[in-house]
Parts: structure tokens; C-alpha cells; sequence
């Protein structure tokens, strides 16, 4: 758009007096800068191209001219990438900016500053745990593309949110579009936000300044607009990948039962655990029905960094609540090392057994043919094992490990419900051999005579000696 002179003027005006928002961006992306003003730690989820870096970098400018000496730490998962998007940013908004205001960028510290004083560093988080990203207190601070954060927990609590306190300003936006994991802690804390009215979404239809063509060409690259790319990167939808995950036949609906489903009147009880330090050790608790050739996982245990007699005390607590004291699972299964293993047989009497673990990618197979069929199902309250079944991905295309997520851990409840799976006796009966027949088809198979086994079965029906047979 050709600006006139008059227009030019007022922009130039306009920076004098640290004003840049409501000239600069379109009024779909004020609704974002809006919601920054309100809220001190917005969430905001956008579609690529939707504009939502300019959105945010006019606010951090704005509050850096106006307030001298102001620190804003801008963090991409990588910082090249960080440095890419930004500095063509700036070139873009500062295009009518007077030299003396301008925000300038010093390679070596990889941060733009104004003669005030006040900066603007671009780190990326990806490369070192954020361990770049330290540094003196800041006033704001800005999680770009969060959704593809390794590890965005440790990064925001340890890293970067010390920085804000005891300062002046104190903002923490995060901002992404979704991420292809949907077990990343993006989409925990978009829940958390959005409970909170501290949200915002946009799609590529709210960029109100594409133009129809540049839609389609859009489209037509993502595949069409029934494609995962359009609908997760321009729709927003939270859409996996169905070739990266792990257990893609599983469905709550039809695999989640309620905490009050029945057991068998003979259930065959399994405990299957897979162990983890730095990741999540997880043990699952469930019954076989030898009738309809069903397995059930009951309830579930998940933790990191317990010790081993914690969690071999929750697992003797946890049968003992499920199944009582006389009943006893037919095994247990745990992927430990030998040593740990004989340790927990011997320290805490709780007798364990290595799983079956060869062929990991045939073992995974017969899991989600039982889920397929309907064979396997979790029981509500195993919300950990739930969620990985939902969402667990594999790590690269060519499906040699599991994705390791903070939200997730190592998808260690489906290792457990690996295990579980191939532990399982299908051969075993476990009702007993007469069961189900009567007293009086009982007492007629037993006897050396036929006439004498009828006559002494009606005799204990009635309570009396019958008329006998002639």
C-alpha cells in the first residue's frame, strides 16, 4: 500500500510517542494485542501466517521505548530460527521509524537495543535445555513456537520465569501453533488457559489481509484443506500425525469403561510394570476374562524419581485395595535389570518376573490387534495410560523408539501395557472343573448306579426319601 505523505508523517509521529499498535496491525491482530494488555500471562495459539509474531513484537516495542532500561528475552526453540523471523520483522516495522529511535541489532549478543538502553535478546532453547536463555531479570518475556519446545516445563519454572520476579512489567505470553504431539505440555496449559479466559486462537480465515488466490495457493501446498498440515498449522485443530502414533486404533470411546465395570466371576489378576529413573516408572493392575477373552487394566501407578520401596509398597497397597488379601495375581511382570528384579524379591518379598520382551515392534503388534478387537480394554481412572494410548507418538518416521515428552514421559504405561498384554495365561481355565452344574446333575454323575444316583439326588432336593423308581 502506497503511503502519502501525510501518512508517513503521522507514523513517524506516532514512534515519537511510542506508539505503534493501533497503525500497524490489522483488527483481527489488535484482539491479541488487546488480550497482552489484559493479561500478564496470555496463551495464544495461531495459524502460520496469521501475523501473530507482529502482533506480540508490536507490544515488546511499545513497552521497551516507553519504559528505558526494559528487558525482553524473546525464546525460539532454536536460534537461528529466532534470529530469521525477527530480523525481518524488524526491518518491516521500523521501516518508518526516525534513526535515533531505532532498535539496533549487535550480532554478539544476538540483541536488538535503543539508545535508552532498553533490549531485546532472541535466544533458542532447543540446543542447551534454555541454559542459554539465563540471564539478568528481564520485564517480558515471550515463549515463540512453544507447542515445539523439548522440554518447556523445565525451561519456563527453572530458566526463564526467575527472571521476572521482583521486576517492573512481569509478562510471560506463550504462543505457538499447535504442535504435532499432542502429548506436549502445549496442550495441558492451553486448557489451563482457556479455564483461566486468558486465551486467544486464530486461524488463516481471520487473516483478513490474504487474498483469496494467496488462500488457495495455501491450501493447495498443505495438501487441501481436509489435509492434517491445513487443519492443524492453519485450522488449529489438535490433529496427530495417524502414521507416528504408536497405538492408533484405540479410541476412548470405545476402549474406556467405567470405574464399575464388572469383573468375571473368575478373573485371572496381572501386575505389569516398566521401571524408569529419569523417566516415569509405571505399573498396571488388571484381570484376564477367560470367557470373553478380555483384559482389563483396573487402575494404574505412574511416577518419576520414587524410590523402589515406594513403589513396591503402592503396588502391594494397590492389590491388596483391588483384589484383598487371599487373591494373589497369577503373575507379575517388571522390565528391570536382574539385579533390581532379585533385590525386590528379596528385600520386599514381592515376587516379580522379566517380561517376555523380544521383537518390540511384534509385541506393539499384537497390542493393537487386542485394542482392534476389542479385547483390551482401561477402565476410566487410568488417565496416564489413557492419554499415551491416545496420543504416543514415535519418535522419527521410522519407528525405532517411542517419543520422549515431558507431558508423557517415555510412553512407559504402554511399555507396561505391552507387557501386560503378552503375559496373560489364555490357555489357562480358571473356573473350576464342576462349575455351573446342579446338585442334582452332580449327584447323578457320581455313583456306581444310575437309578441309585437319581434316587439319592431327589432325596437331598426334597429334603425326604422320594418314592422310589420301579
Amino acid at each position: 500500500m502506497q503511503l502519502t505523505p501525510a501518512q508517513i508523517e503521522a507514523r513517524v509521529e506516532s514512534w515519537q510517542h511510542g506508539i505503534i499498535a493501533p497503525w500497524y496491525l490489522r483488527n483481527s491482530q489488535l484482539e491479541l494485542y488487546e488480550l497482552l494488555i489484559r493479561e500478564k500471562f496470555a496463551f495464544i495459539q495461531a495459524a502460520r501466517r496469521f501475523g501473530k509474531t507482529n502482533s506480540i513484537l508490536c507490544f515488546v516495542l511499545e513497552h521497551l521505548m516507553r519504559n528505558p532500561g526494559w528487558i525482553c528475552r524473546w525464546c525460539f526453540p532454536f536460534k537461528n530460527q529466532a534470529r530469521e523471523v525477527l530480523t525481518a520483522e524488524m526491518t518491516k516495522i521500523q521501516k518508518h521509524c526516525p534513526e535515533n529511535l531505532k532498535f539496533v541489532y549487535k550480532t554478539t549478543d544476538s540483541v536488538f537495543e535503543n539508545t535508552e538502553g532498553s533490549k531485546l535478546y532472541i535466544r533458542g532453547v532447543n540446543e542447551d535445555r534454555g541454559e542459554s536463555s539465563r540471564g539478568p531479570a528481564c520485564n517480558i518475556i515471550i515463549a515463540d513456537e512453544y507447542g515445539f519446545w523439548n522440554e518447556p516445563k523445565y525451561i519456563i519454572e527453572s530458566v526463564l520465569f526467575p527472571q521476572l520476579e521482583k521486576q517492573e512489567g512481569q509478562w510471560l505470553v506463550t504462543a505457538s501453533t499447535p504442535p504435532p504431539d499432542l502429548g506436549h505440555a502445549y496442550y495441558k496449559e492451553r486448557e489451563v488457559a482457556k479455564r483461566q479466559n486468558k486465551f486467544i486462537s486464530k486461524t488463516i480465515y481471520d487473516n483478513e489481509a490474504l487474498t483469496q488466490a494467496e488462500l488457495d495457493i495455501i491450501i493447495e501446498k498443505c495438501g487441501g484443506v481436509d489435509s492434517i498440515s491445513f487443519r492443524r498449522e492453519r485450522l488449529c485443530e489438535d490433529v496427530g500425525d495417524p502414521e507416528m502414533l504408536v497405538i492408533p486404533e484405540f479410541s476412548e470411546a470405545e476402549h474406556v469403561v467405567d470405574d464399575d465395570y464388572p469383573r468375571p466371576e473368575w478373573p485371572t489378576f496381572y501386575v505389569a510394570g516398566d521401571s524408569g529413573m529419569d523417566d516415569n516408572t509405571a505399573m498396571l493392575f488388571g484381570w484376564y476374562d477367560f470367557r470373553k477373552n478380555e483384559i482389563v487394566v483396573e487402575d494404574e501407578y505412574v511416577q518419576n524419581g520414587q524410590t523402589t520401596k515406594t513403589v513396591i509398597d503402592f503396588a502391594k497397597a494397590k492389590e491388596l485395595e483391588l483384589w484383598g488379601d487371599e487373591t494373589k495375581p497369577k503373575k507379575r511382570v517388571y522390565d528391570a535389570d536382574k539385579q533390581l528384579i532379585y533385590d525386590i524379591w528379596i528385600d520386599h518379598k514381592y515376587q516379580i518376573h522379566p517380561p517376555e520382551k523380544t521383537d518390540k515392534i511384534a509385541a506393539i503388534h499384537e497390542l493393537r490387534q487386542e485394542i482392534q478387537a476389542g479385547r483390551f480394554k482401561v477402565k476410566n481412572r487410568c488417565k496416564n495410560l489413557i492419554q499415551q494410548l491416545k496420543v504416543g507418538m514415535w519418535r522419527d518416521s521410522k519407528h525405532t523408539d517411542f517419543q520422549r515428552s515431558e507431558g508423557l514421559g517415555h510412553l512407559d504405561a504402554i511399555a507396561a501395557a505391552i507387557y501386560l498384554q503378552r503375559s496373560v495365561d489364555r490357555k489357562l481355565n480358571p473356573v473350576p472343573h464342576n462349575y455351573g452344574l446342579s446338585k442334582f446333575t452332580h449327584h447323578i454323575n457320581t455313583g456306581s448306579s444310575p437309578l441309585g444316583q437319581t434316587q439319592r439326588a431327589l432325596n437331598e432336593v426334597f429334603g425326604r426319601k422320594s418314592r422310589r423308581f420301579t
